[in-house]
């Protein structure tokens, strides 16, 4: 159990440049957990520190639409280009998802953007072998979203 949780509505935490290691799926609620943790802002009501902070470990939870992961996650993979100009991108399914992260690959969150009970991700999927990472997007279909954590460390 954590001892801090909050649903971003004031756009106060960010996952920018965060490293997922896991991801599990279950009742309808996606988690994506981070060893190091991710930023929390002064201007978070739980920032008891009131400066930009990263907290340790942690999670945040989706409660996707359905109870069928396929329907409320889709994965694509950017694996290769054809030419200058084009980017093939393959989607994957999420229990090969789950596995790469199991398997020790990272995930690392850039850029969010929210819609209407949607949010969008692009990221990075990192691993040990060259080319060390590919661009990959996450689609979520959620109503809700939880970010949990227990602790906060100033960023010096």
């Amino acid at each position: 159990m954590y001892k801090f949780s909050d649903n971003n509505e004031n756009n106060d935490i960010s996952l920018h440049d965060n490293r997922a290691t896991k991801v599990s799926f279950d009742a309808g609620i996606l988690t994506f957990e981070f060893a190091d943790g991710f930023y929390v802002t002064e201007n978070n009501a739980n920032n008891y520190l009131k400066k930009l902070a990263y907290t340790g470990k942690s999670e945040v939870s989706f409660r996707t639409l359905s109870k069928e992961i396929d329907q409320d996650l889709t994965v694509y993979l950017f694996t290769k280009t054809d030419t200058e100009s084009r980017t093939i991108r393959d989607e994957i399914p999420y229990a090969e998802f789950a596995k790469m992260l199991d398997n020790g690959m990272k995930l690392e969150f850039l850029y969010v953007y929210k819609g209407y009970r949607s949010y969008v991700y692009e990221c990075w999927l990192w691993f040990d072998k060259e080319p060390y990472h590919k661009e990959c997007v996450l689609m979520i279909s959620a109503d809700e979203v939880s970010y949990k954590w227990n602790e906060l460390f100033a960023e010096e």
